[in-house]
Parts: C-alpha cells; structure tokens; sequence
C-alpha cells in the first residue's frame, strides 16, 4: 500500500499537483498554484489524478486483497470521505454520498476555503448564503444541479452546499484551505437565522476540548486548577468555556473564583456570558453568594 501511494505520489501531474499543495497549505492564493488551480477549475486533471490513483491501488490490491490504503477514512452510513493528503493549513479530499432525500433544520459556517470538483454522480444542491450579524443572520439561497465536471468554490465562512437530493452516487475531489486564525464553526437555525452553536475553529483546540470533557467525566478534581487556568487565557472562546464549566463541575470553589473573574472583565469576550451564567447559578444556589463574597469582601 505504501509503494502504491508512493508510486502515485510519483507520477508527473500528481508530483505537480501536490508540490502546489505543499505551498497552498502554507497560504497561497489557489490562483498561484497552477497545477493545483487547473484540478479544480478545468475539466481534465481532477479526473485523471483519481485514475492514476485508482489504477495504483486496485493492482496492489489485487496482490494484497486485505491490505489498507494508507489514508485517513471515515463512513457514517450515507457519507463517506478519505483523506488523501494534508498540509498545514490545507486537505485534500476525496468525498461520496449516496443517494437519497437529505434534509436538515441548520446550516453551519466555517473559516474555510473550499473548492469542488465532481468526477461522478448526479445531485440536486442549494447554496446557502447568510447575511446580516452573527448572532442572527438572514439567508439567500440559489438552487443549482451537480454533476461530472462541476467545478464549485466556496468562502465557508458566509456560504454553504446543502445537497436536497442526490441521484446517483456523487463523488468529489475537494480542497479545503483554513484561515490562519479561524473562527468558531457557528451553525444556525434555518428557519429562524438564530445561532445555535458555536464550535472551536481549529482542530488543536477541539482535541483539547475534548480532553477537558474527559477529565470532567472522569472526575478529576486535581485537573480543576489547569482547566480555571485555561479559562482565564486568551485563546479560542469555546475552549475556554468548556474548561469553565468542566472546572466548576469539578471543584465549586474554584470554577466559581474563575467565572467571577471573567465576569467582572468587561474587556474579555466571555464576560457576559459568564455574567448571565453566574446570575443563574447564584439563583440556583444561593450558597455560592458566600463563597462570592469570601472573593470580594466587603
């Protein structure tokens, strides 16, 4: 599998196209990488990549029938995505979903670039576009139908596909490309516009949420001052909320002190979302007026 993904990495356009990849994770504009734009804006290349891929691996399958390509895979059922290179700030993707009636109540909105080359497959699609601020915004949308040699690009962060109902199987090469400092994934109600939820924009950030959570279900009361800590830092909001609230779970005392420390720094993002929180928990629990003032006498 490894001599097949070499051999592949080898050949000329792809050995072009991922040397343009190196230097779009980096930053670069998809214009000024032309093997790379050429993919995902002609009619050719993006097809005969995945052929010269697909003619690699179905012969070193053939020889090894329980081997594994060497990329990074997931399938939940209707969507399926192999990851076939990442660089920096830069994936390379290769995508399916089968066919079916698809419908969702939200549309969700992420610092990324983001440019689609059909190689298969017929589909009916909506972009969806907002406007208006963050915290509730208005929509626009405009139907369009998919198929073999659609070419998309997308600034995510204000536009989105959302595929209504696909015919036969749609298969995509996609090339994401995230910002440097990228903000929280937000997803809204589509009937409404409100926001739902915000998610962490980077992935170092969601690994670490996740860490705090676990130590949370854990019970690991001596992680209590590292996660008040992490809450006070600058960093991405959702993290720190989350070390917050796994803090306060974890050692009352402690998360309590951290929550009134954002709520009393107007300067910090999360000051009124710690004074609405520390409204509700001091009306739940009229104890913690105690431990509020032994922070602040009189």
């Amino acid at each position: 599998m490894k001599v097949a993904l070499d051999h592949w990495r080898a050949e000329t356009g792809a050995a072009t196209a991922l040397a343009d990849f190196e230097r779009f994770g980096k930053g670069a504009a998809l214009e000024d990488c032309p093997a790379l734009d050429q993919i995902f804006t002609g009619q050719d290349d993006a097809p005969l990549l995945m052929q010269a891929l697909m003619r690699h691996f179905s012969l070193a399958l053939a020889d090894n029938p329980l081997g594994h390509p060497p990329f990074r895979n997931s399938f939940n059922g209707t969507s399926s995505t192999i990851q076939l290179a990442s660089s920096d700030r830069a994936q390379l993707l290769l995508q399916a979903r089968e066919p079916g009636a698809y419908a969702s109540d939200t549309a969700s909105y992420s610092d990324n670039l983001r440019f689609d080359a059909v190689l298969a497959g017929k589909a009916k699609a909506r972009i969806i576009r907002i406007h208006g601020p963050e915290e509730h915004v208005g929509f626009s949308e405009e139907p369009i139908a998919l198929a073999a040699g659609s070419r998309l690009g997308f600034d995510c962060s204000g536009e989105m596909l959302f595929l209504e109902a696909v015919e036969q199987r749609l298969v995509t090469l996609r090339l994401l490309q995230a910002a440097p400092e990228p903000r929280p994934l937000r997803e809204y109600c589509r009937k409404s516009g409100r926001l739902l939820h915000r998610s962490a924009g980077k992935l170092s950030s969601s690994r670490c949420e996740m860490m705090a959570a676990l130590l949370g279900r854990m019970g690991r009361a001596d992680a209590a001052p590292v996660l008040a800590e992490l809450a006070l830092q600058q960093g991405e909001d959702s993290l720190r909320w989350q070390a917050l609230r796994e803090c306060l779970a974890l050692d009352t005392a402690q998360g309590f002190a951290a929550l009134l420390s954002l709520a009393r720094n107007a300067d910090d993002p999360l000051c009124a979302e710690a004074g609405a929180l520390r409204v509700q928990l001091v009306e739940a629990h009229r104890q913690l007026l105690q431990l509020e003032t032994m922070q602040c006498p009189a």
